[in-house]
């Protein structure tokens, strides 16, 4: 790690360097991600790689009165530090004016964050053993299973400084393990994935048993033609779901632009009644983030209670357009993304995945989705594949597995026929989700496998 001092000492000669290139009405902002993360890969039931990498980002907006420029660098030397400042200015010269552009924040009080959450010691000290010791327990499954498993084991720590020239100063740390796999043998594959902050608390054996166990059950699938089929989508696919929801319709950039379902619709149920869906970046199971790349503080905001859209994200930018304050959702890079929820999680029900399972009487069990894109962003209407294992669902009961097929369905309708919602949540992609069943999923293709 590079400690606090040492990034606040950066970002003030980042600030000072503008302040002095820019002249004194110059404003400007800087955000410093450090991380120290390492990789362990596997394939074919061998680890065949370690790495790590150690790197510090920093991005530098430079506002010139309404025209602003960015620009990035790598490293925190003065020659590197001057650069960034030059090219954010240049950027800035060349700039029309943006008449929304707010100004960048004045100091905030920060939240805290839960007792202990975001940064597991565990994980800033595991070793590539250690890492080896999880991925062991995978590849001996499959192995047990005459199949063949890759994929990797994770951990990174993380540092990130924002401050700006309006007297914003944030700092925090976090920390972030990961072990996935897929498992595969000669007519079927299944996935297991685990993430979190603490190393300590990734269960290696369930993500092998998960993989292993669904490539076991999945062999050897039959054709089953495309059509409409009720699902239950085990929480690897609801992420996806969830997530382009969020990206798509449940942010300011997209209702200001009349991209959304939402735009025009706060207050009204557009979703079953079913979906309560919030941001939380403080959840102490998740992955905690006190502030957003503004500086901005980050609380929870619940966007869908009980199906009525009760809020979108916003960062300053989007906020002052739409006439409302920032939501803490700043991203970099937020002229591509948007100000996107990262922290999403749908709250649990009451029903065990097999009385989900229960509810259909002719559909199918999906693990998760692949190759996903938007088709149209104001349906958030997707097409993909299903993946690592799909099966058949008859009279309540999984009866065999069905090779892949293609979908091509709105998310918004589809989450408008909620049957049910499972009781356990699992944090996948950052989403805290469990398994949800649907009504009336459309499936357009079949594959050959």
């Amino acid at each position: 790690m590079i400690g606090e001092a040492a990034l606040k000492a950066a970002a003030d000669g980042v600030l000072r360097r503008a302040r002095r290139a820019g002249g004194a009405g110059a404003g400007a902002e800087v955000v410093l991600v450090a991380r120290d993360a390492a990789l362990t890969r596997f394939a074919e039931n061998q680890i065949h790689q370690h790495v790590g990498e150690r790197d510090v980002d920093v991005h530098v907006r430079v506002a010139l009165g309404k025209r602003v420029g960015g620009a990035s660098v790598n490293g925190l030397d003065a020659a590197a530090l001057d650069r960034v400042v030059e090219r954010a200015l240049t950027a800035a010269r060349l700039q029309r004016e943006n008449p929304d552009f707010p100004g960048f924040p004045e100091a905030s009080p920060l939240p805290a964050a839960p007792d202990g959450a975001g940064y597991a010691a565990a994980t800033a000290a595991a070793t590539p053993e250690a890492r080896a010791d999880r991925a062991g327990i995978v590849c001996r499954r499959a192995a047990a299973a005459g199949m063949s498993s890759a994929g990797a084991c994770s951990t990174s720590v993380r540092e990130e400084v924002v401050a700006n020239s309006a007297g914003t100063y944030a700092y925090q740390t976090g920390t972030t393990a990961r072990l996935l796999t897929v498992v595969s043998g000669d007519t079927s594959s299944g996935y297991g994935d685990r993430q979190g902050p603490d190393f300590a608390a990734l269960d290696a054996e369930s993500v092998a048993e998960e993989a292993a166990g669904k490539a076991e059950r999945g062999r050897d699938p039959r054709d089953l033609d495309p059509g409409v089929y009720d699902v239950v989508l085990e929480p690897y696919a609801a992420e996806d779901v969830l997530s382009f929801v969020a990206y798509l319709g449940l942010q300011g950039r997209a209702v200001l632009e009349q991209t959304s379902f939402a735009a025009g619709k706060l207050g009204q149920r557009l979703l079953s009644e079913a979906v309560t869906l919030r941001d939380d970046p403080l959840d102490p199971a998740g992955l905690v983030d006190r502030f957003d790349a503004e500086g901005v503080p980050k609380r929870p905001l619940t966007l869908v209670d009980r199906g009525v859209v009760r809020a979108v994200t916003y960062d300053r930018l989007t906020a002052a357009r739409a006439g409302t304050q920032s939501t803490g959702h700043a991203t970099r890079g937020a002229s591509f993304f948007g100000p996107v929820a990262a922290h999403l999680s749908l709250e649990p029900g009451a029903l065990t995945r097999a009385e989900l399972i229960g509810k259909i009487d002719r559909g199918l069990l999906i693990t998760r989705f692949w190759y996903t894109r938007p088709v149209h962003p104001l349906s958030v209407t997707v097409t993909g594949m299903t993946r690592d294992s799909t099966f058949l669902i008859e009279r309540g009961e999984v009866t065999r597995p069905v090779k892949n097929l293609r979908f091509t369905q709105s998310y918004v309708a589809a989450l408008g026929r909620v049957l049910g919602v499972g009781r356990e949540a699992q944090l996948t992609d950052g989403v805290r989700t469990p398994a949800i069943a649907l009504g009336g999923f459309t499936f357009t293709g079949k594959s050959d496998y």
